[in-house]
């Protein structure tokens, strides 16, 4: 079941770093449905506007379907959704996570892109929206463009209601992604803050702080040969002058009589 996979995975983040995507998010928010089948993130907020009954009828078929391993029949279900809906922010999001699993990468990729397109509208509409952010997030983490999911994230955590490991785990993860190892490590403790039990997040604060170390030396290194080849150059323009000067004197003119 999905439900076994993710708590797999969830203690696998390395893998879920090397992965294209982020099955933890994906599936943990696909666990989090609420009764009516709607995304529920951690605070429980609204993330679009309500849909029409037949797109949600089946964005609920489709969840159900995909949270049941029936992935071609989630896929179906889904696309329809979409058709009926095209600004259904969560059916976009969900068809993309059933097309990664069945393979269609490129058909996900348009279905995140759709959902970026979505959520977008849902954020202008109502700019303190901290869960059609989060999705938001989501969505460009999905499509590899973490730049863009950081800011997204940004706003997630800014806006909440309340305190989320969730969000600031994602938050953590984009940053992690674009090499930002120092701004990981600080989401990443107000995770373990939020939530101490959060073993994803230990394991990846591991990784992020060896990676901040790395960059650090780096960055030592890069200055200590800034400042040698400073050094020598000083010390040659120093000998330089030093033969100079002797040369000039010999060429000069010698003094007028007195």
């Amino acid at each position: 079941m999905k439900a076994l996979r993710v708590t797999l995975q969830s203690l696998l983040v390395s893998a879920l770093l090397l992965a294209g995507c982020n099955r933890r998010a994906a599936d943990s928010n696909a666990a989090n449905a609420n009764a009516n089948g709607a995304a529920a993130p951690p605070n429980g907020e609204q993330a679009s506007s309500e849909p029409s009954g037949d797109a949600r009828a089946l964005y609920e078929e489709g969840l159900a379907a995909y949270k049941a391993d029936r992935d071609e029949e989630a896929v179906e279900k889904l696309k329809r959704a979409v058709e009926l809906a095209p600004d259904f922010p969560e059916a976009n999001y969900r068809l993309g996570l059933a097309y990664n699993v069945t393979k269609q990468h490129e058909e996900a990729e348009k279905a995140f892109e759709g959902a970026v397109k979505a959520y977008e509208k849902v954020t202008k509409r109502e700019p303190k929206n901290s869960d059609a952010y989060y999705f938001l997030g989501l969505s460009y983490e999905q499509l590899g463009k973490y730049d863009e999911a950081v800011k997204a994230l940004k706003e997630a955590v800014k806006n909440s209601p309340e305190e989320s490991d969730d969000k600031y785990f994602e938050l953590a993860n984009a940053h992690f992604k674009i090499a930002q190892y120092d701004e990981a490590v600080r989401a990443l403790n107000k995770v373990l803050e939020i939530n101490p039990d959060n073993f994803p997040a230990q394991e990846l604060l591991e990784q992020a702080r060896n990676g901040a170390q790395r960059v650090a030396e780096f960055r030592k290194h890069q200055e200590e040969l800034l400042k040698k080849k400073n050094t020598n150059s000083n010390n040659s323009n120093a000998n330089a002058n030093s033969n100079a000067a002797p040369s000039a004197n010999v060429n000069a003119a010698p003094p007028p009589p007195i």
